[in-house]
């Protein structure tokens, strides 16, 4: 049988559950939420597959995926498109991510470890939820689930197949940064070696005696966050994309005992190495909350309570740039300051997309022109680039310092 609505086709058959998982994945990158998708909403979902389009590449795609001609993509004919570039009966992908997330490796999965999945594929379900589908797959009833149960379960299995297959840069980012928070001196970086950690931090003006060694070893900045822009006493300060935590404690040392410092990590391993870290230097300001920045809102994130938003290095490993730039926006009081540091691209940066990962920084940058063009169309005023911390990763990949301001 063939999905058929308005008009369109579908050549391949999808269940009532298929499509609603399809339409989360729409609204996902959906940033502005006016129901179709734009050519760099497009270029976004691209991007999370693995492919770097061109811009004739993506009008090639609108001339034949654009069948109503009105210059956006809606839900029925992103389905058209996205059934033909997702295998959704392909379960390759589950191997890695079994093993990925089975954290202990004793070849099952736990609930906390199907939590862990679920919530850094940014599918959000209750406990209960997620205990009745460890039943369901839980083929021999002893409250786990192998690998073999987690394969054959199609309610559980339908629950991430289509997320998994538009998530292509979740397993590489969540396993090299868990590595930087448990194992630091094993290094940074998956086809080049990356500057991080307290000679990093160090060369990019922090002053490294102001706190344990420890605060700095899995740190990965390329820039420092507090060198181009002031921050107060008694002002709230949010760190999108926080890492271990380093900005956390220079942030908590300025803003007082009066101040407040939060910070958001989808990577369990760096919240917790964050929680330690505001403890062995004595912060009790400072919170921590995991999820991901970049759906724009959040519902674990606050909005409207922040003076200042900081992100150091983390928008460029996002393939839903807009989202977070949505969120930061959001996180922000009216009159509040956002501190951008990320890697962008200079020149030509093809070649090495194709070749690099969304961990190495190099595939996620955009120009700077890009960069100042979604800060403005999310509403931020007072856009401005400001320099270049000395944070170079390739030929055409460099760390950029951007300041804007919500209107008060």
């Amino acid at each position: 049988m063939l999905f058929e609505r308005k008009g369109i086709k579908m050549s391949k058959q999808l269940t009532q559950t298929q499509l609603d998982e399809f339409k989360e994945v729409f609204d996902l990158f959906d940033a502005d939420g006016n129901g179709s998708l734009s050519k760099d909403e497009l270029a976004n979902v691209m991007h999370s597959l693995g492919m770097n389009p061109t811009n004739e590449d993506l009008e090639a795609i609108f001339i034949k995926t654009d069948t109503d001609l009105n210059n956006a993509i809606d839900f029925t004919e992103f389905l058209q498109w996205i059934t033909n570039k997702v295998d959704i009966t392909s379960k390759e992908d589950l191997r890695d991510i079994f093993q990925l997330i089975d954290s202990d490796g004793n070849g099952v999965l736990s609930h906390d470890e199907l939590r862990e999945l679920l919530n850094a594929l940014r599918i959000d379900l209750s406990d209960d939820e997620i205990t009745q589908l460890i039943q369901q797959a839980d083929l021999d009833g002893n409250g786990v689930i192998d690998y073999n149960e987690f394969v054959q379960s199609e309610g559980l299995w339908t629950k991430i197949k289509l997320t998994v297959g538009v998530t292509h840069s979740f397993k590489e980012i969540l396993k090299q940064y868990t590595q930087l928070a448990e194992n630091p001196s094993a290094g940074f970086g998956t086809t080049m070696p990356l500057p991080y950690g307290k000679v990093n931090a160090k060369k990019m003006g922090y002053d490294v005696s102001q706190f344990p060694a420890q605060v700095w070893e899995s740190s990965c900045m390329c820039g420092n966050s507090f060198s181009f822009g002031s921050v107060s006493k008694g002002e709230t300060v949010i760190d999108l994309g926080c890492g271990a935590g380093a900005d956390l404690c220079v942030a908590a040392s300025l803003v007082g005992e009066t101040g407040k410092v939060i910070g958001v990590d989808m990577t369990t391993a760096m919240v917790k190495k964050a929680e330690k870290n505001a403890a062995l230097c004595g912060f009790s300001n400072i919170e921590l909350i995991k999820a991901p920045f970049d759906t724009a809102k959040h519902k674990d994130i606050p909005i409207e309570v922040a003076d200042v938003v900081i992100a150091n290095g983390s928008f460029n490993l996002s393939p839903r740039k807009k989202c977070a730039f949505v969120q930061a926006f959001n996180c922000l009081k009216p009159g509040g300051r956002f501190y951008l540091i990320d890697v962008i691209r200079e020149g030509s940066i093809e070649s090495e997309a194709k070749k690099g990962s969304w961990c190495d920084c190099v595939t996620g940058a955009v120009p700077i022109s890009k960069i100042l063009e979604l800060m403005k169309a999310v509403g931020f005023v007072e856009c401005k680039h400001i320099g270049f911390p000395n944070y170079r990763l390739s030929d055409y990949a460099i760390a950029a310092t951007f300041l804007a301001k919500k209107s008060g």
